[in-house]
């Protein structure tokens, strides 16, 4: 059984979060460019989605933890739903809402709130949020109640060799990367998604050889040490059908 983190670890990861997007606005204010990549990953995204859906008379779409902007707001869907813990941050800051798309319906909860939305959706997004979770296991849970029946959830995270994945859950003691209260390497995951009822239809995983090369050789100190140690991250990407 996945743990669940206390409401006082999630709250730094929030704090954390909260800072990270700060940054970003003051750092490219007024720059359109900085959402680009949302716009091309989420393009992606869908040509790989579209066919899974099959031929649904509507397609409702919603990105969980989608930050400022999110896939959500570029992809073409009959109605397109977005939730945020920090969307009442996001919607004060112009450079944000000067790059969203007023159709997407923005919600401010976390993912353990979707069952609040009352509503049944297509496709669900979880984009690099699932490790930021305060219980992962019920935001899954909440998605396979919320998915319309033959639903397509699309998950990707950054994950851990097993041995990486332990060495960063004894760094979490001292709480290193407050963003990131979990850490997973591919089976735990997987087991995950099957123990919540989802089958992985579509998966493809980055290469963790050739990720620690490019870290030791990337001339920053801490990728460096990161590739030392073995905990290098790299990206795990599925769509799941609800079963």
């Amino acid at each position: 059984m996945q743990r669940v983190v206390s409401d006082i670890r999630w709250e730094k990861a929030q704090v954390y979060e909260r800072g990270f997007w700060s940054r970003q606005a003051s750092q490219s204010s007024g720059e359109a460019s900085q959402f680009e990549w949302y716009e091309d990953r989420a393009r992606r995204i869908w040509e790989q989605a579209r066919p899974l859906l099959g031929g649904r008379d509507a397609i409702s779409v919603l990105e969980i933890g989608p930050g400022p902007v999110g896939l959500v707001n570029y992809i073409e869907a009959d109605e397109r739903h977005a939730l945020d813990p920090l969307e009442d941050y996001y919607c004060t800051q112009p450079d944000f809402v000067r790059a969203r798309d007023r159709n997407v319906k923005r919600h401010n909860g976390t993912g353990e709130d979707i069952l609040s939305l009352n509503k049944a959706f297509s496709f669900v997004i979880l984009d690099n949020v699932l490790d930021h979770m305060k219980d992962p296991c019920r935001v899954l849970r909440g998605i396979h109640q919320s998915l319309e029946g033959r639903g397509i959830m699309f998950i990707s995270l950054n994950i851990y060799t097993r041995f990486g994945a332990l060495l960063r859950d004894a760094m979490e003691c001292l709480q290193i990367d407050k963003g990131h209260p979990f850490n997973f390497s591919r089976s735990p995951i997987v087991s995950l998604l099957e123990n919540s009822a989802f089958k992985i239809v579509l998966s493809e995983m980055e290469d963790y050889r050739t990720q620690k090369k490019m870290y030791r050789r990337s001339g920053q100190p801490r990728k460096i040490l990161k590739s030392a140690l073995g905990v290098v991250d790299f990206r795990f990407s599925a769509f799941c059908r609800k079963v």
